[in-house]
């Protein structure tokens, strides 16, 4: 798509100088969205909203509100190019996964690389050193760093608490609205499923208790849109002439809980069949924060339950039907005997070879911890529960381990929601550390191999002439790259999601190139050729 840089001065006409929340949209016109804000995603909440851009990029993104640039990103990964601006009203705009900066950002950008010679920024900047006006072009969308597609991704932040905020809560435009939410069904830990038809489900269900409850929801911009988040869920019990209600109202987070959306999916159901259901009643995460219910609803018997979801928009839906609660703790860790049932506290378990170690409140439920060995060098920690604080794994090497593999040792982690791999941290008495998020299947490996690089050839890079070579890992992320063109150093990129290191052409474009990568273990290549 062509770039258009634009200032809208005009719209000092318009009298939005000065004013709070989002006065100008981050993308002009009417458009869908690939992800809302607390959407439940594996191992975090979404912290934004995902704008689509119709799988291209190079759309103009501009400046929601007066303010200055506060901070500057460009990594490999995660958001990829990013841009956060402050504001007069207290809050920061966030933008990422971009293709490029405008045009003075990006020299500032290129100027201070190569004042640290390095590839990766992450800059801050003093107040109002680069001041911005609503509606200025400040970038344009792209599709760098983790993202899965052309998109921007955008972010309204409380910038005292850096807790990301519901941006359609302070200004951004949802637009039209063709397709209602709709609960689709109940689903139970163990299995059963109760659809929902007309508003209601008839099947009773029957639960030990209220956190194997799960409800499916569904709501999209339109039917051909992808399926978005809730903002807000209600759960009404009745029964006996009894009433009760509680639920949530996910508008901020902090970064340091979100994690806890692991805990708001019911895990077995989404281990089962891979959907990310709403759980009814609360984990022992610290998000959402739930209401308490006004009356308990841990007596065995018949309950008829109302559900009401609240979309992003606005929008509701309602489903109802009846859950047979059977004998048993409806809510295990408000049993005052829960101490002596489940260890929930700080604790530990060893495998033979390797040793867990936990804190309290790492885990979303109630469990008694088990540790396996299930072969030479791996484990399985079960039941499935999902992890809110970092664990701690201690593997003690066998005698003839080689020394030099002792900085090269490598954990993979994989649970239903996901895979991690961590290099360990050798300790003095010999034993291997590893602190990772995740508690599942467990394999220690040994990584020795460097970077490689393949043929180096002519390409465009943010529309520009640039050189690519293809460049991967056989099992870690690329930490550390660099270039030299005929012996000076040189602004490079590489897309870690495409396996490719971009070197722009600029005055030299001829002559010897010199490349290094060097992966999260320590591993490095270097590459050395000619430049086509």
């Amino acid at each position: 798509m062509p770039r258009i840089f634009i200032a809208f001065f005009g719209l000092c006409s318009l009298g939005l100088w000065g004013q709070g929340g989002i006065v100008v949209q981050p993308i002009a016109g009417e458009v869908d969205f690939a992800g809302t804000f607390g959407e439940l995603r594996s191992h975090h909440f979404h912290s934004g909203v995902d704008v689509r851009t119709q799988g291209q990029t190079g759309w103009p993104v501009r400046a929601v509100q007066d303010g200055y640039l506060s901070r500057m990103v460009v990594r490999p990964d995660g958001f990829g190019w990013a841009l956060y601006l402050r504001h007069p009203d207290g809050h920061t705009s966030v933008y990422a996964h971009l293709d490029d900066f405008q045009p003075s950002w990006h020299e500032l950008a290129m100027t201070r690389a190569a004042a640290s010679r390095s590839s990766r920024l992450d800059l801050y900047f003093e107040s109002n050193a680069y001041p911005v006006r609503a509606g200025d072009t400040i970038a344009w969308s792209g599709n760098s760093g983790g993202s899965a597609g052309p998109h921007l991704h955008f972010e309204w932040r409380d910038t005292r608490t850096e807790e990301p905020l519901d941006p359609f809560d302070h200004g951004m435009f949802y637009g039209k609205d063709s397709y209602p939410p709709r609960i689709v069904a109940l689903h139970t830990a163990d299995g059963q499923k109760a659809p929902v038809a007309s508003g209601e489900w008839s099947t009773p269900l029957r639960i030990q208790s209220w956190q194997d409850l799960s409800a499916e929801i569904k709501d999209k911009k339109h039917a051909q849109g992808l399926n978005l988040g809730i903002e807000a869920l209600e759960v009404h019990w009745t029964w006996g002439g009894e009433e009760a209600s509680h639920g949530f109202h996910l508008d901020r987070f902090s970064f340091d809980d979100t994690r806890c959306a692991d805990g708001l999916m019911q895990p077995q159901v989404h281990r089962r069949t891979g959907l990310r259901t709403y759980r009814l009643a609360p984990s022992l995460g610290a998000a959402p924060v739930w209401s308490a219910p006004e009356k308990s609803v841990t007596a065995p018997g018949r309950y008829t339950l109302t559900l009401t979801a609240r979309a992003v928009n606005g929008d509701l839906a309602t489903a109802r039907g009846p859950v047979d609660l059977l004998p048993g703790s409806g809510h295990p860790w408000s049993d005052p005997e829960v101490a002596n049932k489940v260890d929930i506290q700080a604790g530990e378990r060893v495998a033979e070879d390797l040793k867990l170690t936990w804190s309290r409140g790492s885990f979303t439920d109630p469990l008694v911890p088990e540790l396996v060995k299930t072969g030479e060098r791996s484990w399985k920690a079960s039941p499935d529960v999902p992890v809110l604080r970092a664990l701690r794994y201690e593997w003690t090497p066998p005698a003839n381990y080689p020394v030099a593999w002792r900085t090269k040792t490598v954990m993979i982690g994989r649970d239903p929601r996901g895979s991690y791999r961590i290099v360990g941290e050798p300790l003095l008495d010999g034993r291997i550390r590893f602190n990772i998020k995740l508690y599942g299947t467990l394999t220690i490996v040994q990584d020795t191999e460097g970077p490689t690089f393949t043929t180096l050839k002519t390409a465009t890079f943010q529309g520009r002439p640039a050189w690519y070579i293809g460049l991967r890992d056989n099992l870690l992320d690329i930490t550390h790259y660099g270039a030299e063109i005929n012996g000076q150093w040189t602004w490079s990129y590489y897309d870690a999601k495409n396996k490719r290191l971009y070197i722009p052409q600029g005055a030299q474009r001829s002559g010897s190139l010199t490349l290094f990568a060097q992966d999260e273990a320590g591993n490095r290549t270097t590459f050395d050729g000619i430049l086509p």
